[in-house]
């Protein structure tokens, strides 16, 4: 019986969205007229809403609890699918998969006890960890699945990008615009404010670009990043855009200074290189940027990686992993990427 109808649950989070996208590439390839339908936490619908791979997207509500989890298997339920794939391996997707009835389920694996070694006791056991963006295709191989090698993407419709384009004009002029992104979901990964401080100012004096500063809300500190810097180098639009408006943004920019975060992973989907700080995480955990010509910065330790997401507490006084990057050795990136990308 051919496989007709295909769900995909990840519910969070925002990077991890943004690389699935090469495996829903992939999958959609596979099965070209299959009904390929996927659900993911409301907050993170703009990852999906405009992806043409898929069908139906569903969104879960953030702290629904019981209810909004009865209410999604009643749905599933329903829409009789072929093929179910856990992308999440969530506490939620744990409880809702073995009521779920489909032809094949099929789970991601998060390797929890390879990953817990490796990260406790210093083993190297993440050295052929691979890419999650490849990661998330390994479960579906049965299916003829695999991987074409082109990385994620990320879809914006012309509506936003017209919408965009009027509350942020910053976005149409010629100026080339680079994206500055100080923050992150855990703290721990956070390159230290006064070095960023100090590499836009290096900036602004020895690069001709204009800087777009993302932040959530919640990240009042970027008020002290741009704190007396001038307006016609930098803009700030800390709390001003939601995540759609985040991606038609990051898609007038040529390249991104950024910690390992959602936002960076966005901007790679859109085909934009990084010069990524990475620090209590690293490369062997798989969440490196796909696009050639980024620029990774990291100071080998014997003590990296320390943590998943960079939330356990650092043995040592402070972060050498992240502190030792110096502005200098940032803003020679920036000057390497100018050249690399011809600005």
């Amino acid at each position: 019986m051919a496989i007709q109808k295909i769900l995909i649950l990840r519910f969070s989070s925002l990077g991890d969205i943004v690389m699935t996208t090469a495996m829903i590439r992939c999958l959609r390839n596979q099965f070209p007229n299959a009904q390929i339908d996927m659900v993911v936490r409301k907050d993170f619908l703009d990852l999906i809403k405009d992806n043409p791979r898929l069908n139906q997207k569903k969104a879960l509500a953030r702290g629904e609890g019981v209810q909004g989890l009865l209410e999604l298997y009643s749905w599933i339920k329903e829409q009789d699918y072929d093929v179910i794939y856990d992308a999440h391996r969530s506490l939620r997707t744990l409880i809702l998969m073995p009521f779920l009835k489909a032809r094949h389920k099929f789970y991601f694996q998060k390797h929890y006890l390879k990953r817990s070694l490796a990260l406790t006791f210093k083993l190297p056991l993440l050295k052929n960890f691979g890419r999650f963006l490849e990661r998330y295709l390994l479960p579906l191989r049965p299916l003829g699945v695999n991987y074409d090698g082109k990385g994620p993407e990320l879809f914006i419709s012309d509506k936003t990008l017209s919408q965009v384009a009027l509350k942020f004009p910053i976005t149409q002029t010629s100026q080339t615009k680079v994206g500055l992104i100080p923050s992150a979901q855990w703290p721990g990964k956070r390159w230290p404010l006064s070095n960023f401080r100090e590499l836009i100012e290096k900036m602004i004096v020895e690069t001709p670009y204009h800087f777009i500063l993302f932040g959530g809300r919640e990240d009042h500190f970027c008020q002290d990043l741009v704190r007396e810097l001038p307006s016609d180098r930098i803009s700030n639009l800390q709390g001003k855009c939601s995540i759609e408006e985040s991606g038609a943004i990051l898609k007038s920019c040529e390249f991104v200074i950024a910690n390992d975060t959602g936002l960076m992973h966005m901007a790679d989907a859109l085909k934009k290189p990084s010069i990524l700080f990475l620090g209590p995480t690293s490369r062997e955990m798989g969440c490196l940027p796909f696009h050639p010509k980024s620029i990774i910065l990291e100071k080998e330790m014997w003590c990296r990686p320390c943590s998943k997401n960079g939330q356990a507490p650092c043995i040592r006084k402070e972060r050498y992993c992240l502190t030792e990057i110096s502005s200098e050795m940032a803003l020679n990136a920036v000057k390497r990427m100018g050249q690399s990308l011809s600005l």
